[in-house]
């Protein structure tokens, strides 16, 4: 019993530091925490045609509003909707040439939520600059942020694969949540730089070349219920597949974070590697690691300095 009450205070203790955190920062700068931009985003399911189809039959290949438009032709079909094509449009990165439809996009602030099942071939960057940004797949979604897509032979593959695929670098006043999303067939799944504050929910990363999940600068990072599988192992025709190193998760610089209720397994080279220097920035909790070379490196298991008082 007593030994069952230590694991249950220590879980609690891990909890405490980041509500203490997140109340102080809302404290501090209650206008820059706020999610003030809900918006929505359809996938492209079609088996055909590759990203730039924009036409469609009502209803088929994504199109949730019922109008025939997915991808860039839902970015500017009104200014009234907030339903878009793109993620990089629906998160505020790209113009859609009209400022009244510009004016509706979460502007990195807010909720992006993937409102049907599809893949979108774009690098992703998440700034936080005007608030807290949440991307996310609606439940039931499947959304592939992928590299990686059919169609015409210029349609980008080889560039995308020689990129990461979602890029965070957030001030440290900002949290950002990636939940229910797939990421593969880049050089990195996620790459968190800078100040960053990252949640990673629920989430894919597979067949990345490099890294599956990067934590890099001061980064905080919590990584929980997700699968991080296959780094290094990417096949694919017209670029470099080497893997360098093929590590599934790995946390850099004077970054730190939490593993844990996750699945990392058969990356080429590590599953959980802690290259900071510093024994005690990374802890873990609940896995199941197996099949990577090796299991864990640079972490001490079981142990988990951050969580004091």
């Amino acid at each position: 019993m007593n030994s069952r009450k230590t694991i249950l205070v220590r879980r609690v203790l891990v909890a405490l530091p980041a509500v203490a955190l997140l109340t102080g920062l809302a404290l501090r700068n209650p206008s820059g925490v706020s999610a003030n931009h809900p918006v929505l985003v359809e996938g492209n399911n079609c088996a055909d045609g590759g990203p730039g189809v924009t036409t469609v039959p009502p209803g088929t290949c994504g199109d949730y509003d019922g109008d025939g438009r997915i991808g860039a032709a839902e970015d500017t079909d009104n200014a009234t909707d907030r339903i878009f094509g793109t993620l990089n449009v629906a998160l505020g990165n790209r113009s859609t040439g009209d400022p009244a439809i510009d004016a509706t996009r979460a502007n990195q602030n807010g909720r992006v939520t993937i409102v049907t099942s599809g893949r979108f071939a774009e690098i992703v960057t998440i700034t936080g600059a005007n608030g807290n940004v949440t991307l996310e797949a609606a439940p039931g979604v499947e959304a592939n942020i992928d590299a990686v897509v059919q169609g015409a032979p210029d349609n980008g593959n080889g560039a995308r694969q020689n990129s990461p695929g979602i890029l965070v670098n957030a001030p440290s006043t900002r949290v950002i949540t990636l939940r229910n999303l797939i990421s593969r067939n880049w050089t990195e799944g996620v790459r968190v730089s800078g100040d960053s504050r990252v949640v990673i929910d629920n989430c894919r990363v597979e067949n990345n070349r490099d890294f599956g999940i990067r934590a890099m600068g001061s980064a905080r990072v919590t990584i929980v219920n997700s699968l991080v599988t296959a780094s290094g192992f990417r096949v694919s025709a017209g670029v470099v597949n080497v893997p360098s190193p093929g590590v599934g998760i790995e946390f850099a610089g004077s970054s730190s974070g939490m593993v844990a209720a996750s699945t990392i397994s058969s990356n080429f080279a590590g599953g959980i590697s802690n290259a900071t220097g510093d024994p005690g920035a990374v802890c873990l909790r609940d896995l199941t690691v197996f099949d990577n070379s090796p299991n864990l490196s640079g972490v001490v298991q079981g142990a988990c300095p951050l969580a004091s008082l």
